[in-house]
């Protein structure tokens, strides 16, 4: 028999197991299909990283069938100016929230190191406005 010891709860390390950090953050977006699958629609972001997004749909929204779509967003930076960003994705999963709502997950397909930095500021500038504000990261 071999028994085991737990650590003082102050000793854990948080790892940050995704390739970029994700952001709690509601962002206007328009989804295109890649082959005309669907007509394009507005939706808003439940959360965004530079890798990818969380997308609230409405409840019925005819898009699981679906492995690629554009992305597109305008990001509005602290100094005023804003970035159009249109980003390929590839569709990771659905998953149902309440109400029947659903919740699209995407993966980023190849951004370029332009688009992955200017998500990265815009993501590491909203943080900065939060801890201002007391809120919690």
């Amino acid at each position: 028999m071999m028994q085991l010891l737990l650590p003082e709860p102050e000793t854990f390390v948080k790892i940050q197991r995704r390739q970029f950090v994700r952001l709690d953050v509601t962002l206007d977006t328009a989804i295109h299909p890649e082959h005309s699958e669907f007509p394009p629609f507005r939706a808003l972001t439940e959360d965004i990283s530079a890798g990818g997004a969380s997308i609230r749909l409405l409840k019925g929204t005819a898009i699981q069938s679906v492995s690629q779509l554009y992305l597109w967003m305008a990001l509005t930076m602290k100094s005023g100016e804003i970035h159009y960003l249109r980003l390929k994705s590839k569709v990771i999963r659905v998953t149902e929230k309440e109400h029947g709502n659903m919740l699209l997950h995407v993966h980023f397909l190849e951004p370029s190191k332009n688009d992955i930095q200017t998500l990265m500021r815009f993501i590491f500038e909203k943080q900065v406005d939060l801890k201002k504000k007391g809120l919690h990261v």
